[in-house]
């Protein structure tokens, strides 16, 4: 008996995964998920009857966007997403592409009627009677905006009567909360999928509420931390120490500008004038030499010349230098920068190889950004791949998904020198030329891998590149 027989007719062979059995198993331990939020130490008497957030709360979130080095990096995440909110034209094209899961399959023509309507779907975000001025582009930039605002992408399902998906909306995540769990949850351990789980809170009162098929409540860096009630982890929870650092150094630089915060020097006039007429001096001298906005006002000290006294020069400022000022202004917004896993020349800071003195160690600033779009960016894309995936293109029809494509793009001539050697290996020139929408070449010259060894091995060579003669050549010329 060999390795053959097992293909045999009526060979049984052990299936990799048990038949499923009609009871579904349930675990012994209590388990809450992030989706199953532990919110059982939440107050009975709680008049919205919904969860509470622990660490920063929304309105110290959403300030901390106005400082410019945050809102600089928002707005470079929101522009890089923005730019899949496309259809790609081809497969290495920034956008996004709508495709069979099974990926041995070949799309029918029926199959390609329903992702030119998924396409239409996403791009108008659903019946454009729900909102006229929606779009996938506004859908992406606000989602990502309140991600990356409060790790809590939330999105609407909207349904019809019949209980089909007729669009999704954004709303505003800072006023969706999740539910406390009912008393039957909380001894089963489980969340009654049919019962509403997000309710959205404005001023103290609920209006609205949704289950889970209705609500998308996206979360990038989820915590199984039963204290945080399972919502998300905001990078600004991270970066608050850091912010403080650099306001502080931020403050500390503007009261050179500002009313009486230094002194840069004293003035010793030795003189036995009056002390009114002294006085008098005074006023009139600072009225010439006070700085901008009254800054660095100048001490002025009448000595008497016959008592001698003196008065030594002090400086009284310390610079920059000193401080080291730059230094750890730009060890700060690295810090910052790595948490939010953006490279500083993204947002217009290229401190360039530090510490490295030959050219040829110096890594080039487009290098730099690709590795930090692998770092910050593709994860970003693929929890929204992940969110847009199951809450609307699987109940549209679960044999399609949505991708986006695009961020392993290379430069044009090394797409080219990359299908040259695809070209020369494994694909024939009318499939190369099939991949950028080109017809095949005439009389199937195309059907051909250009490779020496092979044409000549399949003697294709005396057909494909032999001369035409005479008689060719005249009727070609009739």
């Amino acid at each position: 008996m060999g390795i053959f027989s097992l293909f045999q007719r009526g060979s049984t062979v052990e299936k990799a995964l048990p038949e499923p059995d009609v009871v579904t198993p349930e675990p012994q331990a209590k388990h809450y998920s992030n989706q199953d939020i532990a919110n059982y130490m939440m107050d009975d008497d709680s008049p919205t009857q919904a969860d509470s957030t622990r660490g920063l709360n929304y309105g110290q979130l959403n300030s901390m966007t106005k400082i410019p080095l945050i809102a600089a990096i928002i707005q470079t995440r929101i522009n890089q997403v923005a730019e899949f909110a496309r259809p790609a034209m081809g497969g290495g094209d920034i956008g996004f592409k709508i495709r069979l899961k099974n990926r041995a399959s070949i799309p029918t023509d029926e199959d390609l009627e329903i992702i030119q309507e998924l396409y239409g779907f996403m791009l108008q975000c659903g019946d454009n009677r729900l909102s006229f001025e929606s779009n996938f582009e506004s859908f992406l930039r606000m989602l990502v905006r309140d991600s990356l605002t409060y790790d809590q992408a939330c999105f609407e399902v909207i349904r019809n009567r019949r209980g089909d998906i007729a669009g999704f909306m954004n709303i505003d995540s800072a006023t969706v909360r999740r539910t406390r769990l009912t008393k039957d949850e909380r001894d089963t351990g489980r969340r009654d999928p049919t019962i509403p789980q997000f309710v959205q809170v404005v001023d103290n009162k609920v209006q609205a509420q949704w289950n889970a098929k209705e609500l998308c409540f996206g979360v990038r860096r989820p915590r199984s931390d039963l204290r945080f009630r399972g919502y998300g982890y905001p990078e600004l929870e991270d970066v608050v120490s850091i912010l403080t650092h650099l306001l502080n150094a931020e403050t500390y630089n503007a009261s050179n500008f500002t009313n009486g915060i230094s002194v840069s020097g004293i003035v010793a006039v030795k003189s036995k004038m009056h002390p009114q007429l002294f006085r008098s001096f005074r006023r009139e001298f600072y009225s010439m030499l006070s700085g901008s906005h009254n800054a660095k006002k100048t001490p002025l000290v009448q000595l008497d010349p016959d008592s001698n006294e003196d008065l030594k020069a002090l400086n009284l400022s310390s610079t920059n230098k000193e401080m080291e000022f730059q230094h750890w202004i730009h060890y700060n917004i690295k810090q910052l920068c790595a948490i939010y896993q953006i490279d500083p020349s993204e947002v217009g800071f290229d401190f360039g190889q530090e510490g490295v003195k030959h050219t040829f160690n110096q890594i080039h600033v487009n290098h730099k950004i690709i590795s930090s779009k692998e770092k910050g960016l593709r994860p970003m894309l693929r929890a929204i791949e992940c969110w847009l995936n199951q809450y609307i293109v699987n109940e549209l029809n679960s044999r399609f998904e949505m991708v986006f494509t695009g961020l392993d793009m290379l430069p044009v001539k090394e797409q080219v020198e990359m299908d040259a050697l695809k070209g020369r290996a494994f694909m024939t020139i009318d499939e190369l030329r099939s991949e950028h929408d080109l017809a095949p070449l005439p009389d199937g010259k195309g059907s051909v891998i250009m490779n020496s060894a092979y044409i000549q091995g399949m003697g294709f060579s005396d057909t494909l590149f032999a001369r035409p003669t005479a008689e060719e050549q005249v009727s070609v010329h009739d």
